[in-house]
């Protein structure tokens, strides 16, 4: 009998039924580097665990940054070596050198912006006659980070109380905190569990207005981070220079109380 001729097989060619086998070792590999690499240091309870994922991020941006100096170096060398142009020094974009000059800017002679302070809808709080009290809630579906950047913001934000939203209408909360006396109401929206904007409601009769965030960074995410005390907050406002920008500053300041001693809380417009 003639014997059957056996195909030879790549070295590396999978054994018999395990072809579909053999990829997936590597995609749960891939698949639990990216969710390791998704994971932020605030989700993390274990102490050593959350330092040690501190270290690895700080270990890459300086490996990172250095890597990007040498590039720049040995460029700067070759074009020394050709006798070309060196490469122009790269500057930051900061808020000082991008501001374009605005015809609105605040004077402090400007008697039409001061009789337009004591005839707006902060007056009475900034002037100490009503006492600011906030309320926080949520979008309706809140989950992700939520709940923590609100306990955050009731720690910075004084006389503030949080009601959980529910499957309640924005109209009925508005009117429950008329009701029991809030100057204002906040508004947490989240987007794929993670907050993306803050809705600021003036009570009784507004104004509204609605600010996005990008790249929240909490408290725990910080590296050495302290601990909040029960001293009041102090609001200091930079560069709200404009007409936008004065009203949106008394704004800010109508959602707290002033007192002598403070800790800095610093907006940057």
């Amino acid at each position: 009998m003639a014997k059957e001729k056996k195909r030879k097989q790549p070295a590396d060619a999978p054994p018999p039924g395990e072809e579909g086998q053999r990829g997936e070792p590597r995609k749960d590999k891939k698949r639990k580097k990216e969710k390791a690499e998704a994971t932020l240091p605030s989700q993390i309870k274990n102490k050593d665990k959350r330092s040690e994922l501190h270290a690895k991020v700080k270990r890459e941006k300086k490996a990172q940054k250095r890597q990007l100096a040498r590039e720049r170096s040995q460029a700067a060398q070759r074009a020394a070596e050709l006798g070309e142009q060196l490469p122009e020094k790269q500057v930051p974009r900061t808020i000082e050198n991008t501001r374009e000059p605005d015809e609105t800017v605040c004077r402090p002679d400007d008697q039409e912006l001061f009789a337009g302070n004591d005839a707006d809808e902060f007056n009475a709080i900034l002037k100490q006659h009503i006492t600011p009290k906030v309320l926080i809630t949520t979008c309706r579906f809140n989950s992700g980070r939520g709940p923590a950047f609100i306990e955050e913001l009731m720690q910075v934000i004084p006389n503030s109380h949080y009601v959980k939203r529910g499957t309640y209408e924005l109209k009925k909360i508005v009117e429950y905190a008329k009701n029991r006396d809030f100057t204002s109401l906040v508004v947490v929206h989240t987007n794929r569990r993670e907050p993306d904007a803050l809705m600021i409601i003036g009570l009784p009769d507004g104004p509204t207005a609605h600010f996005k965030l990008s790249k929240l960074v909490l408290r725990k995410d910080i590296k050495n981070h302290g601990n909040p005390t029960s001293h009041k907050p102090e609001l200091v406002l930079n560069n709200f220079t404009t007409r936008l920008g004065h009203r949106v500053g008394r704004w800010f300041e109508n959602l707290y109380l002033f007192l002598k001693k403070r800790v800095a809380l610093v907006l940057l417009f």
